[in-house]
């Protein structure tokens, strides 16, 4: 009865909270891009009504040159939302990458009855390893959330 416990009480709850983690970061990060796209939208409706002379005239020339512009250099406005989804995606990779391994160490081990050696030893060095994998998520690049 121990192999059911450990899926009821560890693995099947350790995968519900990752894949939810999953959800979330995905949900999140649309969010800021399209939080970060509405505020770039904002910005320039804000500079179309300033009533200086010269602003109509950056307007005009920054309308020139918007439409002359790749879709690749317009996208590069959008920094802020690129960082938010690489550390998203760091973030829920070191979830990934400690316990894939584990989880597959103790599938072979239902299934077979024995360990795969090389599972045994990814889960073995992996699993201990979370808290420095997180630090290095952390130490990554700022926090832009």
């Amino acid at each position: 009865n121990a192999w059911l416990f450990r899926w009821i009480i560890f693995f099947g709850p350790l995968w519900f909270v990752i894949i939810a983690i999953t959800i979330i970061m995905i949900m999140l990060t649309r969010d800021v891009r399209r939080e970060e796209k509405q505020a770039i939208a904002i910005q320039q409706q804000t500079r179309l009504r300033r009533p200086s002379f010269e602003m109509v005239e950056d307007v005009r020339r920054e309308q020139h040159m918007q439409n002359s512009i790749p879709p690749r250099a317009q996208s590069a406005r959008l920094e802020r939302s690129k960082q938010m989804f690489h550390q998203a995606v760091f973030y829920v990779g070191v979830f990934y990458i400690t316990y894939v391994f584990a989880t597959l160490n103790r599938l072979a081990q239902l299934i077979g009855g024995d360990s795969v050696y090389a599972f045994m030893l990814l889960h073995s060095f992996l699993t201990p390893m979370q808290g420095f994998l997180n630090a290095l998520v952390y130490r990554h690049g700022p926090c832009v959330a």
